[in-house]
C-alpha cells in the first residue's frame, strides 16, 4: 500500500469532512472528502485500510445521515432551483 500525503493547509483549523456514498464497492470505500464546506467535496476511492488511515491522518468528521441529505439538498437547489424531495 502506498503512503497518505497529509495536506499542509494555510488555515489549518479547517474542519474536513467525510461523507461515505458506498462502504463496500468492490472491496474499496468510495466517499466524498471535503475541506471547511461539505458541499465543496472531491470523490474519492480507497480499500478500507488506506481509508481508516486517511482519515485518521486528516482528523476528518463523518457527516451525519442528515447532513449528507442537507448537502443533497443544496446541490439540487444550486442545480435546479429546487427545495422538494428528487422523485422518480
Amino acid at each position: 500500500m502506498g503512503s497518505v500525503t497529509k495536506l499542509n493547509l494555510a488555515d489549518s483549523t479547517a474542519t474536513r469532512y467525510v461523507r461515505i456514498t458506498d462502504p463496500d464497492h468492490r472491496g474499496y470505500v468510495e466517499f466524498q472528502f471535503s475541506i471547511g464546506d461539505p458541499g465543496l467535496y472531491l470523490e474519492m476511492t480507497l480499500p478500507p485500510a488506506a481509508f481508516e488511515e486517511f482519515c485518521r491522518e486528516h482528523a476528518v468528521r463523518v457527516l451525519t445521515p442528515a447532513e449528507g441529505a442537507a448537502v443533497d439538498a443544496g446541490e439540487r437547489r444550486w442545480r435546479f432551483g429546487d427545495d422538494a424531495e428528487e422523485t422518480n
